[in-house]
């Protein structure tokens, strides 16, 4: 979404630049913004830009902002207030034209009760509010997205193009999304990594939700889901195999790589599971 602010701004011709400030050592996260001078503190060779300076002209994004340290939100106030600013070490001031774009899950009304965020910098950077509704709200969005995290996959590991089937969308469509568009991407990074080479995504590639995650009927213990079989299957073996695979790997990651209780939901002992994953080639470790 910050992106996509920036693309769409009048700074589209600018940098872009963006530091999670959950991500960051509270020590490191000050010389990462405003950058520091050569001899600022031990290590420091050479003197080095902060984000500040390079998103001049352009935007700067700070995602997870209410982790932000207290001491160095003072000094963010003063950049967006004064657009100067002073790298560690540094004699003298220096000027920053930029646009601020911040984000965070914190409840940041109660951290200023608490007095663990200034309440002046929330209402500076409250200029423009934005909500971004959780993927459990905004359904729609589900297809699309998913089908940009895939030409991006395949673009990135120089792969095919890779298409979707409906069965896989459905199930997609079906799920929680306790980690929102991130645990999308994942979900959909690994099937298609699992997807043969000329394939597309189907469902029985789509990992199962986490124990406690998923919405199951009170006596089921986990959710299931019929598997699309291929009608050009030739070899019925090797197209078993396949199948007993998939639904061994995805048991097993819904119960988060625990044998003992995906054997015990798929009605085998675990020595016998452990042997069928020696078989099929299955790294559970």
């Amino acid at each position: 979404m910050a992106r996509a602010l920036h693309q769409l701004s009048g700074r589209s011709k600018g940098p872009f630049m963006a530091i999670n400030c959950a991500a960051i050592p509270e020590a490191l996260l000050e010389s990462e913004l405003f950058g520091h001078a050569k001899g600022a503190f031990s290590g420091a060779d050479q003197a080095q830009e902060g984000l500040i300076s390079q998103a001049d002209g352009g935007t700067l994004f700070l995602d997870e902002i209410g982790d932000m340290p207290l001491a160095l939100q003072a000094k963010l106030l003063r950049v967006l207030e004064s657009g100067r600013y002073r790298p560690l070490g540094a004699s003298e001031e220096r000027c920053a034209d930029l646009r601020l774009v911040a984000a965070t899950h914190q409840p940041l009304r109660e951290h200023i009760r608490a007095q663990n965020f200034r309440a002046d910098l929330y209402y500076r950077l409250g200029q423009f509010p934005l909500t971004l509704p959780p993927l459990a709200e905004r359904r729609d969005d589900i297809t699309q997205l998913a089908q940009s995290f895939i030409a991006d996959f395949c673009a990135r590991e120089a792969r095919d193009d890779m298409g979707i089937t409906p069965a896989a969308l459905r199930l997609l469509q079906q799920r929680n999304y306790p980690g929102n568009v991130r645990e999308l991407k994942n979900l959909i990074d690994y099937a298609c990594a699992m997807t043969p080479q000329g394939g597309d995504i189907d469902a029985y590639l789509i990992p199962g939700e986490q124990e406690g995650d998923a919405q199951t009927a009170p006596n089921s213990p986990i959710s299931s889901t019929l598997l699309p079989l291929p009608n050009d299957i030739d070899d019925l073996r090797q197209a078993l195999r396949d199948v007993e695979t998939a639904i061994i790997r995805q048991r097993l990651m819904h119960f988060g790589g625990n044998r003992a209780q995906a054997a015990a939901s798929l009605g085998l002992p675990k020595r016998t599971l452990a042997h069928k994953c020696q078989l099929l080639e299955l790294d559970t470790k």
